[in-house]
Protein backbone atom coordinates (compact mmCIF):
# COMPACT_ATOMS: atom_id res chain seq x y z
CA UNK A 1 0.00 0.00 0.00
CA UNK A 2 1.15 3.37 0.70
CA UNK A 3 3.44 2.96 3.13
CA UNK A 4 5.83 1.18 0.65
CA UNK A 5 5.33 3.81 -1.95
CA UNK A 6 8.71 5.46 -1.72
CA UNK A 7 8.10 8.74 -3.94
CA UNK A 8 5.27 9.92 -1.50
CA UNK A 9 8.29 9.60 0.93
CA UNK A 10 10.32 11.44 -0.89
CA UNK A 11 8.05 14.62 -2.03
CA UNK A 12 7.51 14.82 2.15
CA UNK A 13 10.99 15.30 2.40
CA UNK A 14 12.03 17.54 -0.20
CA UNK A 15 12.23 21.29 0.07
CA UNK A 16 8.80 21.77 1.42
CA UNK A 17 7.92 18.03 2.58
CA UNK A 18 4.18 18.55 2.94
CA UNK A 19 3.30 19.51 -0.36
CA UNK A 20 2.21 16.59 -2.09
CA UNK A 21 0.07 18.82 -5.18
CA UNK A 22 2.54 21.01 -5.72
CA UNK A 23 0.89 23.40 -5.71
CA UNK A 24 3.43 25.61 -3.27
CA UNK A 25 1.38 25.36 -0.25
CA UNK A 26 0.58 22.65 2.45
CA UNK A 27 -2.51 22.28 3.57
CA UNK A 28 -3.73 20.44 6.52
CA UNK A 29 -5.54 18.00 4.37
CA UNK A 30 -2.13 17.03 2.98
CA UNK A 31 -0.29 16.49 6.10
CA UNK A 32 -3.36 14.83 7.78
CA UNK A 33 -3.43 12.38 4.96
CA UNK A 34 -0.01 11.78 5.38
CA UNK A 35 0.01 10.95 8.72
CA UNK A 36 -2.70 8.55 8.54
CA UNK A 37 -1.46 6.61 6.23
CA UNK A 38 1.94 6.39 8.27
CA UNK A 39 0.71 5.72 11.60
CA UNK A 40 -1.47 2.91 10.09
CA UNK A 41 1.39 1.12 8.23
CA UNK A 42 4.46 1.81 10.75
CA UNK A 43 5.48 -0.72 13.23
CA UNK A 44 4.26 0.10 16.87
CA UNK A 45 8.00 0.80 18.44
CA UNK A 46 8.19 3.63 15.24
CA UNK A 47 4.72 5.00 15.37
CA UNK A 48 5.62 5.25 19.22
CA UNK A 49 8.95 6.55 19.18
CA UNK A 50 8.27 9.34 16.34
CA UNK A 51 4.87 10.71 18.20
CA UNK A 52 7.56 10.89 21.69
CA UNK A 53 9.69 12.97 20.08
CA UNK A 54 6.92 15.34 18.53
CA UNK A 55 4.73 15.55 21.67
CA UNK A 56 8.13 15.93 23.50
CA UNK A 57 9.09 19.59 21.35
CA UNK A 58 5.54 20.55 21.63
CA UNK A 59 4.90 23.80 24.28
CA UNK A 60 1.99 23.31 26.74
CA UNK A 61 -0.09 25.74 24.95
CA UNK A 62 0.53 23.42 21.73
CA UNK A 63 -0.02 20.22 23.43
CA UNK A 64 -3.60 21.53 25.04
CA UNK A 65 -4.81 22.85 21.95
CA UNK A 66 -3.45 19.31 19.83
CA UNK A 67 -5.86 17.66 22.33
CA UNK A 68 -8.94 19.94 22.98
CA UNK A 69 -8.85 19.44 19.59
CA UNK A 70 -8.82 15.89 18.63
CA UNK A 71 -11.71 16.03 21.51
CA UNK A 72 -13.53 18.48 19.54
CA UNK A 73 -13.77 16.81 16.34
CA UNK A 74 -16.93 14.86 16.15
CA UNK A 75 -14.82 12.37 13.64
CA UNK A 76 -13.19 10.74 16.04
CA UNK A 77 -13.51 8.32 18.59
CA UNK A 78 -11.14 9.93 21.45
CA UNK A 79 -13.43 11.62 24.45
CA UNK A 80 -10.96 12.85 26.36
CA UNK A 81 -6.76 13.40 26.50
CA UNK A 82 -5.33 14.72 29.12
CA UNK A 83 -2.81 16.78 27.15
CA UNK A 84 0.13 16.81 30.14
CA UNK A 85 0.51 13.42 30.01
CA UNK A 86 2.59 12.34 26.85
CA UNK A 87 1.37 8.86 26.59
CA UNK A 88 -2.65 10.05 26.52
CA UNK A 89 -1.86 12.69 24.44
CA UNK A 90 0.24 9.98 22.00
CA UNK A 91 -2.75 7.09 22.30
CA UNK A 92 -5.12 9.76 21.41
CA UNK A 93 -3.26 11.03 18.29
CA UNK A 94 -2.64 7.54 17.17
CA UNK A 95 -6.08 6.31 17.70
CA UNK A 96 -7.46 9.66 16.07
CA UNK A 97 -5.08 9.03 13.24
CA UNK A 98 -6.50 4.96 12.65
CA UNK A 99 -9.81 5.25 13.26
CA UNK A 100 -12.04 3.70 10.61
CA UNK A 101 -12.67 6.37 7.37
CA UNK A 102 -16.02 8.15 6.99
CA UNK A 103 -16.97 9.66 3.95
CA UNK A 104 -13.33 8.31 2.51
CA UNK A 105 -11.45 10.57 4.83
CA UNK A 106 -9.87 9.52 8.00
CA UNK A 107 -10.86 11.35 11.34
CA UNK A 108 -7.55 13.01 11.17
CA UNK A 109 -8.58 14.41 6.89
CA UNK A 110 -11.94 14.87 8.31
CA UNK A 111 -11.33 17.42 10.99
CA UNK A 112 -8.97 19.20 8.82
CA UNK A 113 -11.30 19.66 5.53
CA UNK A 114 -13.30 22.68 4.88
CA UNK A 115 -15.53 23.79 7.54
CA UNK A 116 -13.90 20.95 9.68
CA UNK A 117 -13.39 21.11 13.53
CA UNK A 118 -10.21 21.87 13.40
CA UNK A 119 -8.91 25.52 13.21
CA UNK A 120 -6.64 26.04 15.77
CA UNK A 121 -3.53 27.66 13.57
CA UNK A 122 -1.37 25.85 16.56
CA UNK A 123 -2.82 22.82 15.98
CA UNK A 124 -2.50 22.90 12.10
CA UNK A 125 1.25 23.96 12.07
CA UNK A 126 2.13 21.07 14.54
CA UNK A 127 0.67 18.84 12.13
CA UNK A 128 2.31 19.72 8.92
CA UNK A 129 5.58 19.58 11.41
CA UNK A 130 4.87 16.34 12.21
CA UNK A 131 4.44 15.37 8.44
CA UNK A 132 7.72 16.71 7.95
CA UNK A 133 9.16 14.53 10.75
CA UNK A 134 8.07 11.73 9.22
CA UNK A 135 8.59 12.21 5.96
CA UNK A 136 12.26 12.71 6.71
CA UNK A 137 12.70 9.57 8.88
CA UNK A 138 11.77 7.51 6.31
CA UNK A 139 14.22 9.27 3.70
CA UNK A 140 16.60 8.05 6.15
CA UNK A 141 16.16 4.49 6.41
Amino acid sequence: MFFQQKDRHEQMARLDPRDTNGDGQVSPQEAAAYIQDYLQQASPDERNQILRDYVGGMSPDQRREMGDAIVRSPANPVTQVRHDDDNDLVDAYTRTAQAPAQDGKSPLEAAFAPGGMLSSPLVKAGLVGLAGMIGSRMLRR
